[in-house]
């Protein structure tokens, strides 16, 4: 790979947080993204708000790179895949799910998630509500328990940084505290919510091409 990633273990099993904003499980060979809100720039030039063409592409691209890349058996995505209504970056989603028929694509789904039900059928995807496993629960949105970690999204959560010169900079980050571990979201349009320090929480900054723990 051309650029790092930092590896870190849960409950036993190590993961790789990705500078793509992604996270690589080896155990199963899987893809793990959250909040790629594809559809988001065709929603903002509806409201006259000029965004180039090729924004449309620019997450699709990046979710060929991985798969590319890391050439996993499974893509497990927590939600929010598509911003509003149906337009052409489902089609080219769903020509993406197509090129890469032998893999299985998971749609946890999120409060954006709103297509028909028909939009979703092909072979090769799943939806639902949440997945359970014996350490690990995914859902889209932070779940309320203390007894696996939640692996989630829905946040788009980001970091303050300040600089001597009293410059600052807000760059999205991985949050992982004792039972909730929060995905950076993967689009590019999506936007951060910055989060407060907290005393028992982990913190890992996405830069350019590597991730560094905080």
């Amino acid at each position: 790979m051309k650029y790092k990633y930092t590896e870190i273990n849960l409950a036993g099993e190590d993961f790789y947080l990705l500078p793509q904003k992604a996270i690589y499980r080896p155990r199963l060979k899987q893809l793990i993204i959250s909040d790629l809100h594809l559809g988001k720039a065709s929603h903002f030039r509806k409201q006259g708000i000029a965004i180039p063409i090729e924004s449309h592409l620019k997450d699709i691209d990046k979710l060929h790179f991985l798969i590319d890349s890391w050439k996993p058996l499974s893509v497990l995505i927590l939600g929010d895949l598509f911003h509003s209504d149906y337009n052409k970056e489902w089609l080219w989603f769903k020509s993406l799910l197509l090129q890469y028929s032998q893999i299985q694509f998971i749609l946890v789904e999120g409060n954006h998630d709103i297509l028909k039900d028909d939009n979703y059928k092909v072979p090769n995807l799943l939806k639902a509500e949440y997945l359970i496993e014996e350490d690990f629960i995914f859902s889209h949105h932070p779940l309320k328990q203390n007894n696996k970690i939640n692996f989630c999204g829905h946040i788009h959560p980001g970091i303050k940084l300040f600089g001597e010169a009293k410059q600052s900079v807000t760059l999205p980050c991985f949050y992982h505290n004792k039972f909730q571990f929060i995905l950076p979201a993967f689009g590019h349009l999506t936007g951060l919510y910055q989060l407060e320090r907290e005393e028992y929480a982990s913190y890992y900054l996405v830069l350019q091409d590597k991730v560094i723990k905080l």
